[in-house]
């Protein structure tokens, strides 16, 4: 199935192919099983997260896994202590030409 991802890196949406068959951004019962938008592999709807970085049209998360959604997590703090790393370099850059 084709999912939209959130590159951070780049700021844009990417295409990738998600092994799940049958994943979802809602469900009334939340025993139902359905598949992680990331990893492809089976869980009860209430025990998922609602994804970080993959999303539809409308930027709303699918369905993904406790170990997927940590994964989102980590590279967002990541991805976020890049772009403070930078800004701040930048400050210094423009104090050292004064």
């Amino acid at each position: 199935m084709k999912l939209s991802k959130w590159n951070y890196k780049k700021h844009e949406y990417e295409e990738f192919d998600s092994h799940a068959v049958n994943p979802s951004m809602y469900e009334a019962d939340l025993d139902k099983v359905k598949d992680c938008a990331n990893c492809g592999k089976s869980f009860k709807f209430g025990d998922m997260y609602t994804s970080r970085v993959i999303h539809n049209e409308m930027g709303l998360g699918w369905g993904v896994c406790s170990s997927c959604y940590e994964i989102e997590s980590n590279t967002e703090e990541l991805a976020n202590e890049e772009l403070v790393n930078s800004w701040k370099l930048q400050d210094e850059n423009k104090n050292d030409r004064s």
